[in-house]
């Protein structure tokens, strides 16, 4: 066998081996492949892309609809009593409500057990349903006597764990109220509430002074 030069190494019978004898209808051909494997490729890109919009659409609408438990402590209108506000703020029914108080609460600053918000039936059994705008109201104790209690009667701050459901899905959430911030704020009135106040005053005012007359 005869060796091999280095001119000969890599030289095909043909010629170089990187030459293609490919006809038109060969360069044709690999052209479709490749606009058919771009088309593929983008193809693929848009489905995912529409996949993603979907979902977020899926997400979004499932925000909206969804139950929303708030509870909140603010004074009944027109009075320094203060509540605690169980509500459900969404737009579908919240269902299999469980809630739980971390601290004890005595309305009234008064030790009474049977009275305790955290023992109360809302609080330790199940609630089976809170239909939407639907609100469960505990009486706390008029202004002035939680904040000059103690903490062990009347807790200035504390947390109401609430796990419920909604459709499919199931949701947790830890909820602090704080009633520090409601120490010396001004009683809120209804405007509609006084209007018709004023206006029993002077109906009783002028059927008073008729009975005189």
């Amino acid at each position: 066998m005869n060796p091999c030069s280095a001119t000969d190494l890599g030289r095909w019978p043909h010629g170089s081996p990187f030459r293609m004898n490919l006809s038109p209808t060969d360069w044709l051909t690999l052209a479709l492949v490749v606009i058919t494997g771009l088309y593929a490729w983008a193809t693929f890109r848009i489905l995912r892309a529409n996949e993603a919009v979907v979902a977020a659409m899926k997400e979004q609408t499932e925000t909206q609809l969804r139950p929303y438990l708030v509870v909140s402590a603010a004074p009944r209108i027109g009075t320094t009593l203060m509540c605690l506000y169980i509500e459900n703020t969404g737009r579908s029914v919240a269902e299999n409500i469980r809630l739980k108080m971390d601290r004890d609460f005595y309305p009234h600053a008064e030790r009474r057990e049977h009275e305790n918000i955290a023992k109360l039936p809302a609080f330790v059994e199940p609630i089976r349903s809170l239909a939407p705008a639907a609100k469960v109201t505990f009486i706390l104790g008029v202004g002035h006597t939680i904040f000059s209690a103690s903490d062990d009667l009347c807790p200035k701050v504390f947390s109401v764990h609430a796990d419920y459901g909604g459709g499919s899905k199931g949701y947790s959430e830890v909820h602090t109220v704080d009633l520090r911030p409601l120490m010396h704020s001004s009683v809120v009135h209804d405007p509609v509430a006084e209007e018709i106040e004023k206006l029993r005053k002077s109906l009783e005012n002028f059927f008073k002074s008729r009975h005189e007359a």
